[in-house]
């Protein structure tokens, strides 16, 4: 079971990639800024490639039961 997310909290935010295939699916580290009622998070994004964004109402992603690299969402970093 996966604890719940709180603001303040490191998560992994999956981008899905474009859909032309100019920009390949990737994953950048996000901070959670807010937990929305119906479970999404708005997350604060540091991008790999130095740019930061905010995307909204971003749903989990469970790496267990879908790892696919064209759904966005976000996870807990693995622990190491």
């Amino acid at each position: 079971m996966n604890p719940a997310p709180s603001i303040g909290r490191m998560v992994i935010y999956h981008h899905s990639g474009s859909a032309d295939g100019k920009f390949p699916p990737m994953v950048s580290p996000a901070v959670v800024q807010k937990v929305n009622e119906d479970g999404t998070c708005d997350l604060f994004v540091m991008s790999t490639t130095g740019g930061i964004f905010f995307p909204k109402a971003v749903e989990f992603k469970d790496l267990a039961v879908d790892n696919s690299p064209t759904k966005t969402g976000w996870s807990w970093p693995e622990r190491v």
